[in-house]
């Protein structure tokens, strides 16, 4: 028989700046084995660029102008998911082909005004999407916000058709209409990769919906998620009840998966014969063996010439590559990631610098920017990689997560960025010694120090990774970690400090009582146990307010994934690579008045709305903060910015905001207010732009000559 023709998908919701490696990785290994190559469909923005076709606009109106339906798990009060429809404005194609345009241009791209813009107009038409499906169900634009129950791994809920549906309407025009039909008739394989949690309720009604279209078609699925789905189900003979469209899934590494299930389906028989292929029991009972961890040395370069380059949203090609697998560290006790057994991570292995430099020169012709995906470098080989580098001449910009070693001098910094570094992220993990040698880490606060300098120093851009919450942290020790970043403010570009979660097979869930913790369990009702509860001495409420506050202040950052700011993102990458480590003084600037600003044309980034009734209000505040206490205070106004974000405006305030419903300069703004104080006036138009309710019409094309009039910023909104 002929080699089967395959169809590979890469389901919403996730990433629009860059296609992700995963299939290019399977495809090029299948092809390096002498099978034909296979379609890419990387049905996550080709469902974004359908979403406003003119077919799609007409059904998005016809859809928001139904009411909001009951939840069909009831998890959500309607009330909620009306409150949501607050936050969604009139559907605006115009803009959002603008924001695109924006995205891709080389030049616009880089003006943050602009870019920002942009980031609000599509993040505008994401809310509209989603609100097709459960009202908020997108944060930031490309954020899944699905039902707990969903995501915290109920397989009643993942199996119940009317939820999965109703998540996945924003989509089913461009199922129904693009994807579908191409599929149905021509593939004898079709395959999906689920890289992340939030894809898998997207993946679950595209399975249905193949198996439907395509009841021959031999149907598999593979990924991160696939094979954490099965590593953290408690009973994995019920794997197949949440698959049960699909034929086989590949647990854990894929290459030499993919290819024994293509060359079986060519000979017309089952792929029955590799350990990490899991057969659906309909085709039988088959023993499963031990899972095996592929040779990565034998693995070709990956070829990304299948992905839809002019599709993403970014005005460079950004690339994933992957030397390594597992962690040469492999001890933190919090860690729990891959098919790792009784170790934090899976076995490590990592590539010779022969080959990375193959790789990496070959890329290089295909994009500019070369991100390496991995769980961790080894110091050594990035340094032999670096030196081969620069010797070689190879033109490149590269990024990389990296443990924070002593091995990093200020020289060797100096070398990274003169063979392309342009950032890098380091997981820190805590600021406190008592904390980090809980985790393992194997570090010292002054370490830290002195090695993000040295990065720094050199030009890189430092991306730091923390979190407070470890079991038995105290909130003084919490305090340590928000300090040093503080402290070190410096020498780091971008960062974020989450909160500990416990995974189900952790060191720390393993061995409790090293950590102080007990009565280990899962979420109630939930089947895959990805996360667990645990009892421990409590932190005060007040203290965690206060530790909590301090985490908020210490980087507000613009934007969340997948836009600029947010760790490891490309746009971060692109930004860092044009400015550099002056880019977050770039961006925090232009949220800042300067006198040069009195004759820039501002106008309101956002409409104001009717108030709706104080239930509703009340509803928004409990899940997004709008206001304090039990009841919405009177005589405000609601002014829903570009991106949907709600503020309740004070009436006096309202009066100065309405001055820009068209572009405005300040000083003509000023002279229209009667009897202002001009020192407070401009305080407020200030918070205006820090709040981003304001943004630039034009630039000024005077230099800024001196600061705008000093003193605290009004309380312009309440939150």
């Amino acid at each position: 028989m002929p080699a089967p023709k395959v169809a590979l998908i890469y389901p919403p919701v996730t990433d629009p700046t860059s296609g992700y490696h995963s299939l290019c990785y399977l495809d090029t290994y299948a092809r390096s084995r002498g099978l034909p190559a296979a379609d890419i469909i990387d049905a996550n923005i080709e469902a974004f660029h359908h979403s406003y076709t003119d077919a799609a606009v007409a059904d998005l109106a016809a859809r928001l102008s139904e009411p909001v339906a009951p939840d069909p798990l009831g998890f959500y009060r309607l009330e909620q998911l009306q409150a949501e429809r607050l936050a969604v404005g009139d559907p605006d194609p115009a803009a959002i082909r603008a924001a695109v345009a924006t995205m891709q241009d080389p030049v616009r791209f880089y003006d943050y005004d602009q870019y920002r813009h942009a980031v609000d107009s599509i993040t505008a038409w994401m809310n509209c999407v989603g609100a097709m499906g459960y009202p908020g169900q997108f944060r930031s634009g490309f954020s899944p916000n699905a039902p707990a129950p969903m995501m915290l791994g109920s397989m009643k809920v993942l199996r119940r058709e009317a939820a999965i549906a109703r998540i996945n309407r924003p989509f089913q025009h461009y199922y129904e209409n693009s994807l579908l039909p191409r599929l149905a008739g021509r593939y004898d394989v079709v395959g999906i990769n689920v890289t992340y949690q939030y894809q898998l309720p997207y993946a679950l009604w595209l399975m249905r919906l193949i198996r439907r279209a395509m009841p021959d078609a031999f149907l598999i699925a593979g990924g991160t998620e696939i094979s954490d789905t099965w590593k953290y189900m408690v009973d994995k003979s019920r794997l197949f009840e949440l698959f049960d469209e699909l034929d086989a899934v590949v647990v854990g590494e894929g290459e030499t998966a993919y290819e024994h299930i293509l060359r079986s389906r060519a000979a017309g028989e089952l792929p029955a014969g590799h350990a990490n292929v899991r057969l659906h029991p309909r085709h039988g009972a088959v023993r499963s063996l031990p899972l095996i961890y592929e040779p990565i040395r034998d693995l070709p370069t990956p070829d990304f010439s299948g992905l839809p380059w002019d599709s993403y949203l970014s005005p460079e090609r950004f690339v994933y590559y992957s030397p390594t697998r597992g962690c040469y560290w492999n001890k933190c006790t919090f860690c729990d990631y891959g098919l790792n057994g009784d170790s934090p991570t899976s076995p490590w292995r990592q590539n010779t610098v022969d080959l990375m430099i193959r790789d990496v020169q070959r890329l290089s012709e295909v994009a500019k920017f070369v991100y390496f995906s991995v769980d961790v470098l080894a110091p050594a080989a990035i340094l032999r990689f670096a030196e081969q580098v620069v010797e070689r001449g190879i033109d490149v910009r590269w990024g990389a997560e990296i443990r924070l070693e002593k091995y990093w001098s200020a020289e060797r910094c100096a070398l990274l960025k003169r063979a392309g570094c342009t950032a890098v992220s380091v997981g820190f993990e805590s600021g406190n010694q008592r904390i980090l040698d809980l985790i393992d880490k194997g570090i010292t606060p002054a370490q830290v120090r002195t090695t993000i300098e040295a990065m720094s120093g050199a030009g890189i851009g430092v991306q730091m990774m923390a979190f407070t919450g470890f079991p038995s942290e105290t909130a003084a020790e919490a305090m340590d970690t928000v300090k040093f970043l503080a402290d070190n403010r410096k020498s780091w570009t971008y960062g974020g400090v989450g909160t500990f979660v416990l995974t189900s097979g952790a060191i720390v869930a393993r061995h409790p009582e090293r950590f102080g913790i007990e009565n280990l369990r899962p979420i109630p009702d939930s089947d895959i146990h990805r996360v667990l509860l645990y009892d421990e001495p409590g932190v005060a409420e007040a203290d965690r307010r206060r530790v909590d506050a301090a985490k908020q202040a210490l980087d507000p950052c613009d934007y969340p994934r997948p836009w600029m700011s947010a760790t490891d993102t490309p746009h971060t990458f692109f930004y860092h690579g044009r400015y550099g480590t002056e880019v977050r003084e770039l961006t925090q600037a232009a949220k800042r008045l300067t006198a040069a600003d009195q004759h820039t044309a501002y106008q309101a980034n956002g409409e104001f709305v009717g108030r709706p009734d104080d239930a509703l209000l009340t509803a928004y505040r409990d899940e997004h903060g709008l206001f304090e206490g039990d009841t919405p205070p009177a005589g405000c106004a609601l002014f829903r910015r570009a991106d949907g974000q709600l503020f309740l405006i004070p009436a006096n305030v309202e009066r100065v905001l309405r001055n820009f419903t068209a572009p405005t300069s300040l000083a003509e703004a000023t002279a229209r207010t009667w009897l202002a104080d001009s020192t407070r006036l401009w305080r407020l138009y200030a918070s205006f732009v820090a709040e981003r309710l304001l943004r630039r019409a034009s630039r000024a094309s005077s230099p800024e000559v001196g600061r705008a009039p000093a003193g605290a910023a009004l309380p312009l909104a309440v939150r």
